[in-house]
Parts: structure tokens; C-alpha cells; sequence
């Protein structure tokens, strides 16, 4: 429980709870107002489920498209875990894997295409991309994984326009993401099927990776401290 106490005592952490809260009823508004009803969505849910559970390879996919977009990475791992909840550990495999190839397209994207039409425009100006020293690449990339609020798809991009090296950038994003995102597949698995030990576990991982972040943003902060 302490760690837990930890987390929640943390400032941004809990701004950003207030501000999920307010974009749920936000929304629940919107809903009402539009006459959806709680039977409604249950029947939409259940439509797209099966659809889903029949057909796998479309929320795979979706999972390697879609956080390369404005769309909650977190949302769609719960989803995840709710659809492939017979099978829970499988469900963090794949999810895993869909994340490393989302994580892959997107670096090099905007490493690739996305740089060489900048540097195309920046041509006729005196302005260009900057080169970051070697020393700084770690920094960067855990800096970006570490920070509470940035979007996944924008951290990508900015990490592949940077060019910070791939063999870098994979495993530590993988590290820095899997552990919370495993949580969140195990916790919607173990809810959705009313398995306490998943739900237990889930909720045991996103709290460990919550805490393993602030371990790391401490130590950032220190080395930084210590530069200066």
C-alpha cells in the first residue's frame, strides 16, 4: 500500500485522475443528452466483441495502427484484455508484440519520410535539424518514456525525427511501456472475467510500473542535478 500511497500523493498523478474524471462525466453528459442508454451500449459492446473474439487478427491490428494515432494506447489494451480474456498471458504476449511493431513503424516513419520532407523544406533556410550528442540519447528517450502526459504516438515520432538509435529506443521503450501496459491487459482480463488473481495482478503491475517511473525520474533528476 505504501507505493500506492506514493503514486497517488504525486501532484501530476493526481491531476491527471481529476482530469479523467471530468472527461468520464464530460462524456456520460454527451451520452445522455444523445439518449444513449447503458442497454444500448451494452448491446453495441457485445456486437463488437464477438465480432472481435471471431476475428483476432482485427484487434491485432488495431493495436499496431491505431497508438500511432490520437487514440488512448491504454483504452485499446484494456479492450484487449476484455476480448482475450480466456487467455490472459497470451493476451500480454501479443499485446506486447503489437506494441514493439507499432513502436517500429512509427520511428521510422517519422525517421525516414517525415525527416527528409523537413530537411527538404528547411533546404533554402539557414535553420536545421539538430543532431543530438551521443551522450544524450538515453536521456532523451527515457525523458520522453518518463514523462506523465505526453501521447505515446507524439514520443515516437519526436524519438524517430531525432534519429535516436533504434537498437536504444526499442528495448527501452518496450521496458518503459510493457510493464503498465501488461497491467492494464491483466486488469481488464481479470474484470471482465471475474478472475480476482488477474485483476489483482494487473493492478499490482501498473502500481510497480508507476513506482519503477518515479524511481527513474528521481535518478534523472539527480544526474541532471549533478551535470549542472
Amino acid at each position: 500500500m505504501e507505493p500506492l500511497k506514493k503514486l497517488l500523493a504525486h501532484r501530476r498523478v493526481r491531476i491527471g485522475l481529476v482530469g479523467l474524471c471530468g472527461l468520464a462525466l464530460a462524456g456520460g453528459l454527451l451520452a445522455w443528452k444523445a439518449g444513449v442508454d447503458l442497454a444500448g451500449l451494452k448491446a453495441g459492446w457485445d456486437q463488437v466483441n464477438a465480432y472481435l473474439v471471431k476475428n483476432p487478427w482485427a484487434l491485432f491490428l488495431a493495436l499496431v495502427v491505431l497508438p500511432g494515432l490520437p487514440v488512448p494506447t491504454s483504452l485499446l489494451l484494456l479492450t484487449a484484455g476484455v476480448v482475450w480474456r480466456e487467455q490472459p498471458l497470451v493476451a500480454c504476449g501479443l499485446c506486447l508484440l503489437a506494441l514493439a511493431l507499432n513502436l517500429s513503424w512509427t520511428y521510422w516513419l517519422a525517421a525516414g519520410p517525415a525527416r527528409r520532407v523537413v530537411e527538404k523544406l528547411l533546404a533554402a533556410t539557414a535553420i536545421q535539424i539538430p543532431e543530438l550528442p551521443r551522450g544524450d540519447h538515453l536521456k532523451l528517450i527515457l525523458v520522453m518514456r518518463l514523462t506523465p502526459g505526453i501521447p505515446l504516438f507524439f514520443q515516437n515520432y519526436l524519438l524517430g525525427f531525432l534519429r535516436a538509435p533504434f537498437w536504444l529506443y526499442l528495448p527501452i521503450s518496450i521496458l518503459c511501456t510493457g510493464v503498465i501496459g501488461s497491467g492494464v491487459v491483466l486488469s481488464g482480463a481479470g474484470l471482465a472475467d471475474g478472475k480476482l488473481k488477474w485483476a489483482i495482478t494487473g493492478v499490482s503491475l501498473i502500481v510497480l510500473g508507476g513506482v519503477l517511473t518515479h524511481l527513474l525520474r528521481g535518478w534523472l533528476g539527480k544526474r541532471k542535478a549533478k551535470a549542472a
